[in-house]
């Protein structure tokens, strides 16, 4: 599963804007949060994704169905930070999006906790070159029955966790759908097969990642540099 993430990105980064020209992908620099070092998927913060537009927009994290009822909202988006990849196309809160509105996450590194015995070590995963990464997503578009405003929200697709990612995840042994810069468009414009496709062709060798500080686990404020800076633990992975 993937609750929280990271979106410390530098689009002055020679590698970030490389990744951002082979994808065909438009940064606007003020979606960008300030600071993004990390973002809790249950609070539901306004976030940059890439829809078909191929431009950056602001949508809320936790999608909402389009059929959704104003009292639903808050219960559905605290079940929807996720979708698993393989049933997506099946569930109601998600079948419609699987169809047409794929998106791209940008991120520059996710968080996650290994279980040994009671205790919970938070890990920071992030490309092994240090560039941005994609998430592959859906997003929703909702128009509140009082207000009649548009709200554009998303999800994080998931999957079944590769070696590396089973090392960390040791419980569910899950993980993001990542999304390769050369497959952007194809995901972005291309059929549900096409995107099937691509998530079976998720590389297993760009990923690294450190142990940080055992505060993570604390329901605080955690949104600091402190929160991606390696701190070694007493048993490491």
């Amino acid at each position: 599963m993937c609750f929280s993430y990271s979106v410390n990105i530098h689009l002055q980064n020679k590698s970030t804007q490389e990744t951002l020209t082979q994808a065909q992908l438009n940064f606007d620099p003020s979606h960008i949060p300030q600071p993004g070092f990390f973002l809790n998927g249950f609070s539901h913060p306004h976030l940059p994704i890439f829809s078909p537009s191929r431009n950056s927009e602001l949508a809320v994290w936790g999608l909402i169905p389009s059929w959704a009822q104003d009292q639903q909202i808050q219960e559905l988006q605290k079940l929807s930070l996720n979708a698993r990849s393989e049933t997506a196309a099946e569930k109601p809160m998600f079948k419609s999006s699987w169809l047409n509105k794929p998106c791209l996450i940008p991120a520059s590194g996710f968080f996650e906790w290994k279980h040994q015995g009671k205790t919970k070590i938070p890990h920071f995963i992030y490309p092994m070159n240090h560039e941005i990464l994609f998430f592959g997503g859906l997003y929703s578009d909702y128009k509140h029955p009082v207000t009649k405003e548009w709200h554009r929200s998303f999800t994080i697709l998931t999957t079944s966790a590769n070696p590396f990612m089973s090392e960390i995840h040791n419980t569910k042994k899950r993980m993001p759908v990542f999304i390769e810069a050369q497959n952007a468009d194809l995901w972005l414009n291309g059929s549900p097969k096409d995107r099937e496709f691509i998530i079976h062709q998720i590389p297993h060798d760009f990923l690294a990642a450190h142990t940080v500080n055992p505060r993570l686990n604390n329901p605080i404020d955690r949104n600091f540099p402190w929160a991606i800076q390696p701190f070694e633990h007493l048993t490491l992975f």
